[in-house]
């Protein structure tokens, strides 16, 4: 009886392990989009990502992407067809993105896109052209049909050689600058963008 029971402690464990496992991957998909979000962004990707920037022309800019008005809608319409038009708004973004680029829906109606920085300015044209596009986009759902959606977005980047000891620094700052530029975006009113500075880059 021991030996039996031994033996099924031992199932019970691996299977624990299996559903951890699952759990942790879980944990990082959004369950709506089936895209990673904002654990697996700013607790796995980015750090990993940051751990490679041992040289002066390492380069990685991150664009956080609010669409505007979404709340309205899902009292207009209802929650389900708030739901699906996220989910086209994910496949729109998917749509946007360049080799190398990473999307991410972090939570509620918020997207961020992880990008190699190219030359100066890039991260803020690369916002500015998805905003353009959004506006000018038309999606349906369920017969409804949507067009004109606006969006806010904050931009940040990092330049530069990162300190190993200091990557979880770096990646705090970074996402509170992505959150304050976003609510300052949002706080002028919508369908504006607040990029980064020259003299605040992150480094």
């Amino acid at each position: 009886m021991a030996e039996e029971s031994l033996a099924q402690l031992k199932t019970r464990v691996q299977r624990l392990e299996e559903e951890n496992r699952k759990w942790m991957r879980l944990a990082g998909i959004d369950r709506l989009t089936q895209l990673p979000n904002s654990l697996m962004l700013f607790q796995v990707v980015l750090p990993k990502e940051l751990s490679k920037g041992k040289a002066e022309t390492f380069a990685l800019s991150c664009i956080l992407i609010c669409p505007d008005k979404l709340g309205d809608i899902n009292q207009e319409h209802g929650r389900v067809i708030g739901d699906q038009l996220i989910r086209q708004l994910a496949e729109f973004f998917k749509k946007q993105l360049e080799l190398n680029d990473r999307l991410f829906h972090c939570d509620g109606a918020n997207f961020a896109i992880m990008m190699p920085t190219k030359p100066e300015g890039y991260a803020k044209r690369r916002a500015m052209m998805v905003k353009n596009l959004l506006k000018n986009a038309k999606f349906s759902v369920d017969g409804v049909e949507f067009s004109d959606i606006t969006c806010s977005i904050g931009t940040a980047e990092v330049i530069g050689e990162i300190d190993k000891v200091k990557i979880s620094e770096t990646t705090d700052k970074l996402y509170n600058e992505l959150c304050d530029r976003l609510y300052q975006a949002k706080a002028s009113g919508g369908d504006y963008l607040v990029g980064s500075p020259k003299s605040n880059r992150m480094s």
